[in-house]
């Protein structure tokens, strides 16, 4: 069994664990060696991960101890499976069953919900009304929210807004970023604690099989700076 078939690389970060996870679910008895472009191929067109060759490279690039590279392309070293064995490790993974939207909306969730506390930052770059429902079911009222996103579903148009107003006037303190650029493909829920990755977004979560899964400290700082310094640019609703 190899260490990629235990984990989801829609749950990966950075980039290079998505990059490390391909080049060992790719190896094969014929071939060990795959460039970026193959590497990107393999997870736009195979997982459904938005992804550019350059960017597979660039992270290839930042940890050369974990490939080999020459003419053919990169080999997967045994330090980068050490990485993936450590993820895999650490991870606590919430598996979202597919066909059951209800279920995993209404009772997933909201254990996620539960174990979190102080001021909530999610991402997701899908947002609509949906969405709002799930943060209505599942937080507190009284617990800050901010959502990031870089598309946001207003359809009918003008339906959003009064979804957001609603909540607001019942007192939950919601706030929304949207943030203009493409850089924007993770999903993820965090606090001042606890960092949950998502394979799907949130008003998708239960469509089809996916994890959701919790990363660890080092994780949650780098990306609690990366979404405090996109929030300051983001257009706020």
């Amino acid at each position: 069994m190899k260490i990629s078939d235990a984990l989801d690389p829609h749950t990966l970060f950075p980039i290079k664990l998505k990059a490390f996870w391909a080049l060992d679910k790719m190896e094969n008895e014929s071939n060990d060696r795959f460039t970026a472009a193959n590497v990107a191929l393999f997870l736009v067109e195979g997982q459904g991960i938005n992804i550019s060759r350059q960017a597979v490279q660039s992270a290839l690039k930042s940890d050369k101890t974990a490939t080999h590279r020459n003419t053919k392309g990169y080999k997967l070293m045994e330090s980068g499976r050490k990485q993936l064995k450590e993820v895999s490790q650490k991870q606590e993974v919430v598996m979202i069953e597919a066909g059951k939207p209800f279920s995993t909306k209404n009772i997933i969730l909201k254990d996620i919900f539960t174990k979190l506390s102080g001021e909530i930052s999610i991402c997701d770059p899908y947002l609509d009304i949906h969405t709002l429902d799930i943060i209505f079911k599942n937080s507190d009222k009284k617990t800050p929210i901010k959502i990031m996103t870089s598309n946001l579903v207003d359809k009918p148009k003008g339906i959003f807004v009064r979804h957001l107003e609603d909540l607001r006037n019942e007192g939950y303190k919601i706030e929304i970023g949207v943030y203009s650029s493409s850089d924007l493909h993770d999903r993820y829920i965090m606090d001042n604690q606890i960092f949950w990755l998502s394979g799907n977004s949130l008003n998708h979560l239960g469509n089809k099989e996916s994890f959701i899964v919790s990363l660890g400290e080092d994780i949650r700082q780098s990306m609690m700076a990366t979404f405090n310094s996109r929030w300051k640019v983001c257009v706020k609703i």
